[in-house]
């Protein structure tokens, strides 16, 4: 499966994320994105999109772990 994470760089760049090299992707309020979210499985290929002044996928990611209600691990 394939998902789009959309991020503000400013609060969660691609950059940072590649330094981390991991992260818990939580504080997801939509209810919407919450269902979506909670249907990540180990492996499926994550795209971060970030908005704000460049609105693109500015890398690949994939998660580390199934959903844990609601956290992804990537």
């Amino acid at each position: 499966m394939r998902w789009l994470f959309k991020t503000e760089p400013s609060d969660y760049s691609f950059e940072r994320l590649m330094k981390e090299g991991r992260t818990s992707w939580s504080g997801v309020k939509n209810a919407l994105a919450l269902k979506h979210l909670r249907s990540v499985r180990k492996g499926d290929e994550i795209l971060i999109y970030h908005t704000g002044a460049v609105k693109s996928v500015v890398g690949i990611a994939r998660a580390v772990a199934d959903a844990q209600g609601e956290v992804v691990d990537i």
